[in-house]
């Protein structure tokens, strides 16, 4: 079987929504089905030489694609990963845990993917709330409000086209042609979302490292798993993995779903589908060498489109115990885009004038905290040591204009019959603090009150 592996990158946000239906909360899809790019493909349908052997019989099979952390392939987050309630450093392999006792209490680590050096990371979404247009009115549409979570632009994904020696090299051509010139992809791609481009990656390492093959096998689902019993009807019985299976129920963890599927073409959805997510684990007891060829040769139906790929033994299921370092709020990074239009200056400019605000707000309320017994007193009730009229006029002084508005402030709180002590003097100007930070200071200082629970 030969492997063309691709790489996808984002040029502006994606949504993919995780079922058809256009009304509530709808959730979305942490991945890339390999129906997207089997659909992708499917627009020279009639070009082909064998069109039923490409999409239909199972001996092309194009593959989910999943987030890359740097060159790094990554997996679902494997269902048998839990953690202490409150602890979520340390997680351990349910399959391998003999002592349930020794736990308070075990939770489900869901989210999230990994990569093959136990490297815990996230997607990040952006939300937008959006309205219908009215045509005839030419403003937005009553009553017809919706928003969208949509993966940032940037991300990069990794997915792979495995085709059957059977398929000949001038379909095999025509299909890297096709999925290389495709360029948009997920909902609303006629809008502001969708636009992707698919690049021949030379990153091979899809599968993970595999231990040697114990009495026990472990079952990583790398993908979703459509399975059916011997009447051909959809099932979840995990029975139907492979022929004369003997499923340790008590050791495999799974996560199951259903979704109705749109057909772009005939524009209708099809036949709702039963599936066992990806991340899911399972513990096969004495599994045979035909059962291991079996399930390697794909489990299931819907393989074309990327189902029944199932891994054997990763190397990230043998550790009973794993430490992870950093693993709370890890995110994807994105490669930084150059800044080369006067419009896209201006926006940048803006938000860099807001995280510099910020940053002087949560300065001066530090200062606040460490010097609030230096400027206010406590009790037998809380009472500011400086009158706001001398803030007052400290911040007048800050709007003059005047470059050398620190001498102007030493020489107010220096005189007069209300001149600050030096333990007053010293907090205020003896660090090296700007003229916005001394503004923004003179402003919150006269707010400042004290606790309701206060003598």
């Amino acid at each position: 079987m030969k492997e063309l592996i691709y790489q996808v990158e984002f040029k502006s946000d994606i949504v993919l929504p995780a079922t058809s239906n256009t009304e509530g909360n709808i959730q979305n899809l942490d991945f890339i089905a390999g129906s997207n790019f089997l659909g992708m493909v499917a627009r020279e349908y009639g070009k082909f030489e064998n069109s039923f052997d490409i999409f239909h019989s199972g001996r092309v099979r194009f593959g989910d694609a999943t987030i890359l952390k740097g060159n790094q392939p990554t997996y679902k987050m494997p269902l048998s990963y839990f953690h202490e309630k409150g602890k979520e450093e340390t997680l351990y392999n349910h399959h391998l845990i003999e002592d349930f006792s020794k736990f308070e209490q075990l939770k489900q680590k869901r989210n999230g993917y990994i990569t093959k050096d136990l490297e815990v990371v996230e997607i990040d979404y952006n939300y937008s709330q959006k309205s219908a247009y009215d045509k005839t009115k030419r403003t937005s549409k009553e009553g017809s409000m919706f928003g969208y979570s949509a993966m940032k632009k940037g991300l990069k994904w990794q997915f792979s086209i495995k085709i059957y020696e059977s398929i000949s090299n001038d379909d095999i051509e025509l299909i890297k042609k096709t999925i290389l010139k495709s360029n948009r992809l997920g909902k609303s791609k006629s809008a502001q979302y969708g636009l992707i481009k698919i690049s021949e990656s030379n990153i091979s390492d899809l599968g993970g490292a595999k231990a040697p093959l114990p009495n026990q096998t472990i079952l990583y689902f790398k993908s979703r798993v459509a399975l059916i019993d011997e009447n051909g009807n959809p099932t979840y019985d995990l029975k139907y993995i492979c022929n004369n299976a003997n499923i340790d129920y008590s050791k495999s963890q799974i996560k199951t779903s259903s979704f109705t599927p749109y057909n772009g073409a005939m524009q209708t959805k099809t036949y709702e589908r039963v599936v066992i997510n990806k991340g899911s684990v399972v513990m096969l007891n004495d599994l045979t060498n035909e059962q291991k060829e079996e399930i390697e040769n794909g489990v299931g139906i819907y393989l074309a489109e990327g189902f029944g790929d199932i891994l054997i033994n990763p190397s990230f299921l043998s550790k009973k115990e794993l430490e992870f370092e950093n693993s709370k709020n890890k995110k994807i990074d994105v490669d930084k885009i150059e800044i080369k239009t006067p419009l896209a200056k201006f926006l940048q400019q803006r938000e860099d004038n807001k995280k510099e605000k910020l940053d002087i707000l949560n300065d001066v309320d530090k200062f606040i905290s460490d010097n609030k017994l230096t400027f206010f007193k406590i009790k037998p009730k809380f009472e500011a040591k400086i009158k706001p009229s001398q803030w007052g006029k400290i911040r007048s002084i800050c709007t003059s204009g005047d470059k050398n508005f620190k001498d102007e402030i030493e020489d107010y709180i220096s005189n007069g019959v209300k001149a600050w002590n030096d333990e007053q003097r010293d907090a205020l100007l003896n660090k090296n603090y700007s003229l916005e930070f001394i503004k923004l200071l003179s402003i919150q200082m006269p707010k400042q009150k004290g606790e309701k629970d206060e003598n």
